[in-house]
């Protein structure tokens, strides 16, 4: 394989080899948590009619600079970081907020972002 990438699993297996299998975008969108503030969670559900955690994967992708946290000890670090991802069948949830934080949480992520739902297989 002169080009592409492989996984293997806990075991050794190869469970995944890009010149053996296809991949399709199935959904792809915005998320925007710019204008979150306060204590209460921004939280967005998308219906991805296809979307299986077995064979699917939700991908987040920063848009701006100030998106990027710059170091692990950044003060700012929190409303630069990525958001909190549930996924489900036919469903993924973004949360601005791990959802077991504190209510008082107000340093929660700002992100512009470009998001993903993809899916593999043979």
């Amino acid at each position: 394989m002169s080009y592409g990438a492989r996984v293997w699993d806990e075991n050794g297996n190869l469970v995944m080899d890009t010149p053996t299998f296809t991949y399709q975008v199935i959904w792809q969108g915005v998320v925007d948590f710019s204008m979150t503030s306060g204590n209460t969670p921004t939280i967005y559900t998308y219906n991805i009619p296809g979307f299986n955690p077995a064979n699917c994967v939700f991908m987040i992708i920063p848009t701006r600079v100030q998106d990027v946290q710059s170091a692990q000890g950044d003060a700012a670090g929190n409303i630069s970081s990525y958001p909190y991802v549930s996924v489900a069948m036919n469903q993924v949830t973004v949360r601005s907020a791990n959802p077991g934080a504190n209510l008082n949480n107000t340093n929660q992520t700002r992100v512009v972002a470009k998001a993903y739902a993809i899916r593999w297989g043979a």
